[in-house]
């Protein structure tokens, strides 16, 4: 499976708020190890160096935000990427960001309209192919973007380091898939959580947790129901996609480093 979590046990997840205050919602009850098995490489893994530091095996957190952010990105990951503009999102991308810090650098004193579009339009529809880790510390960087035929899953976690060591067993890498299988995999990952949280919200609705960690029963069975229908818009591409040319245009300007009026 490409997204795979281990819940922690119900009686060991950490409430929040102070003693006599202690609450629990349907994100709280998602506490969990995960990771990203992408092919061979284990993503979201904490280095060995790490793990004698004090890390569990997986990255450790609620489980429900890598699947909000993997919700989030699917309509920019299914859409294709143009074959001119792979060269930007894959591989090493060092160059172009030093070309993107360059052009800023010569910029900086502007607060025009063209600027900002150009900042906006070279960078925006990379980071909207981008899983966010800043809850992490260090966090991940991974990447996921589709051509015409494969999803490609993408990581340099070179610079995310403990001690002076990789924090991630995976430092850097690439893996490929089928776009059929991408979303297979999104849909097993969506009904693996919801019927995993179907029997955690069953007992915590019949006294599973410690009497003094207060939720709210009426609104946590509301949640569990809205989740665990998966919209059938998120396999669609958004409304408001991606405007190729203006990306070209915002590159371009970037590449030649110069002012752009």
């Amino acid at each position: 499976m490409l997204f795979n979590f281990a819940m922690v046990p119900l009686e060991e997840v950490q409430p929040w708020g102070k003693p006599g205050r202690l609450s629990l919602s349907w994100f709280g009850l998602t506490d969990s190890q995960y990771w990203v098995q992408a092919g061979t490489s284990v993503l979201l893994e904490y280095s060995d160096v790490a793990r004698r530091l004090g890390s569990s095996r997986y990255c450790d957190y609620q489980v429900v935000r890598l699947y909000e952010d993997v919700m989030a990105l699917l309509p920019y990951v299914l859409e294709p990427v143009p074959a001119d503009l792979i060269q930007y999102i894959s591989g090493d991308r060092s160059c172009v960001l030093e070309r993107a810090a360059a052009w800023h650098a010569a910029n900086s004193e502007r607060d025009d309209d063209l600027y900002w579009e150009i900042i906006d339009d070279s960078s925006t529809w990379i980071g909207n192919r981008s899983l966010y880790f800043s809850y992490l510390s260090p966090s991940a960087n991974i990447l996921m973007w589709s051509d015409e035929s494969l999803v490609h899953i993408e990581w340099d976690n070179r610079a995310k380091l403990v001690d002076g060591f990789c924090a991630w067993s995976a430092e850097c890498g690439s893996h490929s898939l089928p776009r059929s299988e991408f979303e297979e995999e999104v849909q097993s990952f969506h009904k693996r959580l919801m019927d995993e949280m179907s029997v955690r919200v069953s007992r915590v609705v019949a006294g599973g947790l410690s009497a003094d960690v207060h939720v709210d029963i009426p609104g946590l069975l509301r949640e569990h129901e809205q989740r665990k229908l998966l919209p059938a818009s998120a396999f669609e591409l958004p409304s408001s996609h991606t405007d190729w040319q203006a990306v070209r245009k915002a590159l371009l300007a970037v590449d030649c480093q110069g002012s752009v009026d």
